[in-house]
């Protein structure tokens, strides 16, 4: 405290001794010493060299914006109290960090930041990032080998050679399978919620889709907005080079089955769609901007051909009871448009023809998803 003290009145002197001098050699000279004192109470932003080229949200900043994320990364990595950052504008900060929480679903430990700020009047001069931790570096260390374990086990079913799209519908598919939706779930905005609780909401299904993603050295981020009029998250990937949105809490649909019986339903109208198809139901709010989607290449009804852009009786027939035959409990097809989606309801289901195609079938349990253009049918 001395020393700062010291400091001050070194600074006033100077100021006193340049007053007789003129105006802007006082201001210069004001401003200069002024900022060294800053300098000395918070620190120099020190240069971090950046491990995350490879992440969606870092590729869509500025140089300057990649900058910050690289030192609020390294110190949330470290858990590290406080950094200071190479800005002196809030907006920019936000940015960057939800940059770095959109693309690392994995920070289980962190929960949101503050700052500080130094100035001269209504000039900022200084801007220190303060990360908001939730549990200590010990009890993140236990928490991440307890989660590792777990990942671990669920990754071992993929085929080693799997290709992009082998890799995001297993994700996809054993997040819906292993993890219930549950508002009143524990840890429920982070990924403890969903490897260690096995049951969370639309923010843990999407940093765990993007963590188990990244683990499968498959680029994700996870996207915020609204889905109906309400808050929701979910990803944006890059699959073979094409980017697709992928929404695993919509994917995870419930219904009741004949007897009553609430089941789930892996729903794939929402594996790996256009951006055209999420804007039917959802809207995008970020600071990030984000490609557009339009390949369709590695949707899932594309990949798995049960996607019609005609009219094709027995190939529609077929690609349904193709389910029936091989003991599935349901079985989706995806239409190009709503004019081809209500005949084939008409034809299939109204009318019942497809019964012809299923030998032994009496009654068709069905249900549709119109934004979509998605039949689904259950078998018993």
């Amino acid at each position: 405290f001395g020393g700062l003290s010291r400091l001050i009145w070194g600074i006033l002197f100077i100021c006193s001794a340049l007053l007789l001098g003129g105006c802007s050699p006082l201001e210069t000279a004001f401003d200069g010493v002024e900022k060294g004192v800053i300098s000395a109470m918070i620190g120099t932003p020190k240069e971090v060299t950046s491990v995350s080229e490879d992440r969606l949200a870092y590729q869509q900043l500025s140089g300057h914006e990649q900058v910050l994320y690289d030192q609020m990364l390294d110190c949330i990595l470290k858990q590290e109290e406080e950094v200071p950052l190479s800005t002196v504008d809030a907006k920019e900060c936000d940015k960057a960090f939800s940059a770095v929480m959109a693309d690392y679903g994995g920070l289980f430990w962190v929960s949101g930041y503050s700052y500080r700020t130094y100035g001269k009047g209504d000039e900022t001069i200084g801007f220190v990032f303060e990360p908001s931790y939730t549990i200590s570096r010990e009890e993140r260390d236990e928490t991440q080998d307890k989660i590792d374990k777990v990942v671990e086990e669920w990754l071992a079913g993929l085929p080693a050679d799997a290709d992009d799209y082998t890799k995001s519908k297993y994700v996809f598919e054993t997040l819906i399978d292993r993890v219930d939706y549950d508002k009143d779930s524990q840890n429920n905005q982070n990924i403890i919620s969903v490897f260690l609780g096995g049951a969370t909401v639309c923010q843990g299904y999407a940093d765990a889709t993007g963590y188990l993603l990244q683990q499968l050295s498959i680029p994700s981020m996870v996207v915020t907005g609204e889905a109906r009029g309400v808050s929701h998250a979910w990803n944006l990937v890059l699959l073979d080079g094409d980017y697709y949105y992928l929404d695993t809490t919509w994917g995870n649909s419930m219904y009741l089955n004949t007897d009553e019986e609430t089941v789930k339903h892996v729903n794939y109208a929402y594996l790996n769609i256009t951006t055209a198809e999420l804007m039917q139901t959802h809207t995008i709010d970020s600071s990030i901007k984000l490609p557009d989607c339009t390949a369709i290449t590695d949707n899932y009804f594309s990949r798995e051909g049960m996607l019609f852009t005609s009219w094709d009786e027995d190939g529609i027939g077929i690609a349904l009871s193709n389910g029936y035959y091989n003991m599935e409990k349901t079985v989706s097809v995806k239409f190009s448009g709503m004019e081809l989606y209500n005949r084939a309801k008409q034809y299939f289901i109204n009318d019942g023809h497809l019964t012809d195609y299923c030998e032994g079938l009496e009654t068709i349990t069905y249900m549709e998803s119109k934004d979509t253009c998605v039949l689904t049918v259950e078998y018993p």
